[in-house]
Parts: structure tokens; sequence; C-alpha cells
């Protein structure tokens, strides 16, 4: 990978990539995060959380904290105890595909092991499958893989990593995958980066270096 500097956005030096890492730790990823599922686009943008770390409503409301604006179209897959009480938090009422959340009717698909990675496959799939004939975007946020690595050996995780970008690329959806570089030694890091076609990193103090695939 190569370091990108210039003054394009985000979005600009990203062109082209389907999988991101974003290394940052827990209390400086929110802004970036948002930022990369393009809220500005909403209507015409397919967003997919997959989360680890958060509830569902936890998710839309950190969406909400930056736009008024609701995707063309939205869904979670939520990984344990997050979807546990969900519809008792939310109010939300189960239907053949789980729980949604109120006003949203944003479907809510179920992990119930955190280390069932072909549970969580498929489910992503059917997603990205649904959605694949219409005309917007898709942007998946994965919160997080180092939740995940909590839960699997570096190279069960990598395995799917490499299936599920795979299957961004196919259908030309944009990703980004939370990781706490504090967390993880180097090579752990590497072996995580050499999946991706980009990484931002964001330091403590907010500031962001981005690093993308030569072409």
């Amino acid at each position: 990978m190569t370091a990108t500097q210039t003054a394009e956005t985000v979005h600009e030096r990203l062109a082209g990539a389907n999988s991101t890492l974003l290394l940052t730790s827990s209390f400086t990823d929110e802004q970036h995060c948002t930022e990369l599922l393009h809220p500005s686009d909403a209507a015409e943008t397919n967003v997919l959380w997959v989360s680890y770390t958060k509830s569902p409503d936890q998710q839309l409301r950190r969406w909400r904290e930056h736009t008024d604006e609701r995707p063309a179209e939205m869904g979670i897959v939520s990984v344990e105890d997050s979807t546990r009480s969900v519809a008792a938090e939310t109010g939300g009422s189960s239907g053949p595909g789980g729980p949604s959340l109120p006003e949203t009717n944003a479907p809510v698909e179920t992990v119930n092991s955190p280390n069932d990675l072909t549970g969580l496959g498929i489910r992503i799939t059917e997603f990205l499958a649904d959605w694949e004939e219409n005309d917007n975007r898709t942007v998946v946020c994965f919160d997080s893989l180092t939740a995940l690595l909590q839960y699997v050996e570096l190279e069960t995780a990598y395995e799917f990593l490499h299936i599920i970008t795979g299957r961004m690329a196919k259908t030309d959806a944009f990703a980004h995958f939370h990781m706490d570089p504090e967390a993880h030694d180097e090579q752990t890091v590497e072996i995580v980066t050499s999946l991706m076609d980009a990484v931002v990193e964001v330091d403590a103090n907010g500031d962001e270096s981005i690093r993308s695939r030569k072409s």
C-alpha cells in the first residue's frame, strides 16, 4: 500500500475501494465511521450495519446524530448480546426476518453466537443480494474486527474476511471494518490490512491518514 496525500475528500480518495480498514480507537471512530457511510447521499444509499459492539438502536441513533435523511434501504446484522433484547429495548416486533426497528422498519437479523461466522456470512450475503438489483450504492459498517477476534482465531477470521471482501467487490459494495490497533500486535494488523483495498488510520487527535493499493 502507498500513502495518499492530496486535498481530495475521503470519498474521492477511496474511489474504487470496496473494503477499507478503519484503524482507530473506540473514542475517535464515530465521526469517521458515519462519514464513510455516505450520509450526504442517504437517499441513494443502502446502509448495512454489522455490529458486535452496539445495539441496533445505538447504530441508528449514531446515524441520526449526523443526518435526518433516511437511507434508501437499511438493515442490521447484530451479533449476540446486542440483539437478545432488541424488541424489548426498541419496541420492535418480530417478523419473517426477525425484529425490526420502529419508525424505520429496518430489518434486524440476529447471529446468536459470536463465533458463528457461517451464519454471519449468510446474513450479510442476503442483504447484499437483496439490494444488488437496485441502483443505490451499498455501504457496510462492520463494528468490529477487534471484537470478532476475541471469539475466533486470526486464521479463521482471515478466511472469513477473504470471502466477505470478495462478495463486497462482486456486488460493488463499499465496506469499512473497525479495528483498534492498540488491541493487536503489528503482525495481526498487517495480516488484516493485506485483505483490504485501503486503510484509514485515525490518531488520538482525530487526524487521519489514508493508504490505498497501488493502481
